[in-house]
């Protein structure tokens, strides 16, 4: 794992990774301050074979629309298991899964789910999002906002 990510334990169950903010292109360096609310890296649900050595895309998350002032959150997505496997982690608004993970030119994309099993949950039940390295993309819910902090485990797929 990279060592410009920190692991944490919050509140004694959820693993996090704390990062500081940084502009868009520049490398991630040691957190110097903490993000008010900090998503865990996500969890495979079930068994999970890794097809290649560790890769994650570190992707922040903010209330404000251009993506700037203080990170609500982080999250590194596990990019070295196959795009349908499910991965969990328990979130701000309470559980999360995600799947279906793909790398674009300067962009990655992933389905979100509202449980933790990569089915079912409120509506929209399995929201499509895209996220860019260049820009700020208004999210589901709309006040949150998010920007790819760390493309490199895009960079290196196989």
């Amino acid at each position: 794992m990279k060592t410009a990510m920190t692991r944490r334990l919050l509140g004694g169950a959820v693993a996090a990774l704390l990062v500081s903010g940084t502009a868009c292109g520049q490398q991630l360096t040691a957190p110097t301050e903490v993000a008010a609310v900090v998503s865990g890296s996500p969890t495979p649900v079930g068994v999970a074979t890794p097809t290649g050595p560790p890769r994650y895309v570190t992707v922040g998350f903010w209330q404000d629309a251009s993506c700037s002032g203080s990170l609500n959150a982080t999250t590194a997505f596990p990019l070295q298991y196959d795009s349908a496997q499910c991965f969990s982690w328990p979130g701000r608004s309470g559980e999360n899964s995600v799947s279906l993970f793909s790398c674009g030119q300067d962009s990655f994309s992933y389905t979100q789910w509202t449980t933790l099993t990569c089915s079912g949950g409120q509506v929209p039940a399995g929201t499509r999002k895209t996220v860019t390295s260049g820009g700020c993309t208004q999210g589901v819910p709309p006040t949150q906002y998010a920007r790819i902090l760390d493309f490199s485990g895009c960079r290196t797929a196989p």
